[in-house]
């Protein structure tokens, strides 16, 4: 048999492997609560499902290049970069309003967890401007 697709492979074997994993948890250290143990069995079974799914994938020839071709098309890039972009706003946004609530909160209580939360979170904003200034320059030049 030969390996079509290598990272598909690997990937199925990591998402099988975790899948087993779970399973096997699941069965030797059951939860006392039920809805929790049949998430964790729903999880590991969707786990297992997936991992098995691209491991047989990895071995035809046929569904590597549809794989091949939907991870080369370009909307399919579109959508990917359009969606990180937007994630990233987002995380940006509730990295500041969780350093305005740690500033809020250190104001009223004066407990330094809340001062920690507002300096974690200024350095993560603090973090985000000076890579958005790199990547801006970077992407000026050679683009």
């Amino acid at each position: 048999m030969k390996i079509y697709n290598k990272k598909g492979l690997i990937w199925g074997v990591f998402w099988t492997i975790g899948g087993l994993f779970c399973l096997y948890r699941d069965i030797v250290d059951p939860h006392d609560f039920l809805p929790q143990q049949i998430k964790s069995v729903i999880l590991s079974v969707l786990l297992l499902a997936m991992g098995v799914t691209g491991f047989v994938r990895a071995f035809s020839k046929r569904a590597t290049i549809e794989d091949k071709t939907e991870e080369r098309d370009e909307r399919n890039k579109l959508v990917r970069l359009k969606g990180d972009a937007m994630v990233g706003n987002i995380l940006f946004y509730v990295q500041m309003a969780l350093m305005l609530a740690g500033v809020l909160a250190y104001a009223v209580t004066k407990k330094l967890v809340f001062g920690y939360l507002f300096l974690i979170c200024g350095l993560n904003v603090s973090l985000c401007f000076i890579l958005s200034i790199i990547f801006a320059v970077y992407y000026e030049k050679h683009v």
